[in-house]
């Protein structure tokens, strides 16, 4: 049977339609969302009577094609309205961030700070979302567990009040809040005395201690990179170009090979010295092996033969450890 696509003209109305001669006695007219105008007819009828009948019908048919338009819309915005949703997972009723993007496969993360969120391709409709997820709901619930159990063993923020417990290279120090006519710390045996101008003012607290770090952290740690160098200069490394500080609370310290450039976080200052060497070889390790490779370790055993010890410390020390 010889099928063709065609077009109806009439006055200013201009319609597709698929034609198909078929073996049947009359002509056939039906509109679907899958074929939209589809017309079938006998052999022996030509396309003038085709289109005179059709124009006949022209009254059924536009109302047709117009609510398959409007509802192949409506379907296309609601698979790309994303936003928070809910769903119901083991009992429980789950919200989570849905967004709709160029992929091949739907994509879930759930994070401790952001929650769940779910990336989907263009083309799924809210009801392939429902059933990757409904699929996935044991990992949903086991990762929404977990990260409830780590929020709770999160390090609380410090108010910066006399009483509190704060790290400096590794002690664990009681901090006095004073009212003063500077800001300033000031670090005495077994003690952490802040002077603030405004006791009572947080930011202005916050604000004396992270400066605190910073001052600290660099002259320590610079002071260290200079003690250490030797052990790194056999190795034909140069000394880098610039040796920077600032508040960084995903990692420790951070090297760029090409500038000669490392970067190392202000709290580092609060772990033992211990710690901080570990840091310090592992940044200046980077500069003859970019990556975390066999031959990266390989060589940070070679600085520091007992890196894994500090660097267990470190991980059981980051929930002591003020990070915001």
């Amino acid at each position: 049977m010889k099928i063709s696509k065609r077009i109806l003209r009439h006055g200013s109305t201009k319609i597709e339609y698929t034609h198909e001669i078929k073996n049947v006695k009359n002509i056939n007219v039906r509109v679907t969302p899958e074929k939209g105008l589809y017309v079938s007819s006998p052999p022996n009828a030509d396309i003038e009577t085709i289109e005179k009948y059709l124009i006949s019908k022209l009254d059924k048919i536009i109302p047709a094609l117009d609510s398959i338009k409007s509802s192949k819309s409506g379907s296309a915005q609601n698979r790309r309205a994303g936003g928070t949703k809910t769903i119901v997972l083991q009992g429980k009723t789950i919200e989570y961030e849905l967004t709709y993007k160029k992929i091949k496969n739907m994509i879930i993360s759930v994070h401790i700070t952001k929650g769940i969120r779910v990336s989907a391709p263009l083309r799924a409709t809210q009801n392939d979302v429902d059933s990757f997820l409904h699929k996935n709901e044991e990992f949903i619930i086991n990762s929404l567990n977990k990260q409830k159990a780590a929020a709770e063993n999160m390090p609380k923020e410090k108010k910066f009040v006399t009483g509190e417990y704060i790290y400096f290279v590794g002690k664990k120090l009681y901090l006095e809040v004073y009212r003063g006519t500077k800001n300033f710390i000031e670090i005495t045996d077994n003690k952490m005395n802040m002077f603030v101008t405004e006791p009572d003012n947080y930011t202005l607290k916050k604000a004396v201690f992270e400066d605190f770090l910073k001052k600290e952290c660099s002259d320590y740690v610079t002071s260290l990179c200079r003690q250490l160098y030797p052990r790194f200069r056999k190795k034909g490394i140069a000394y880098p170009n610039e040796i920077r500080f600032r508040k960084m609370v995903s990692c420790w310290g951070n090297c760029r090979s090409g500038k000669k450039i490392l970067t190392f976080s202000t709290y580092l200052i609060q772990l033992p010295p211990k710690c901080i060497e570990a840091v310090v070889c592992h940044e200046f390790t980077h500069f003859l092996h970019q990556n975390h490779s066999k031959d990266f370790y390989a060589q940070l055993t070679e600085f520091m033969p007992d890196w894994k010890v500090y660097d267990k410390i470190m991980r059981d020390m980051q929930n002591e450890i003020i990070f915001r």
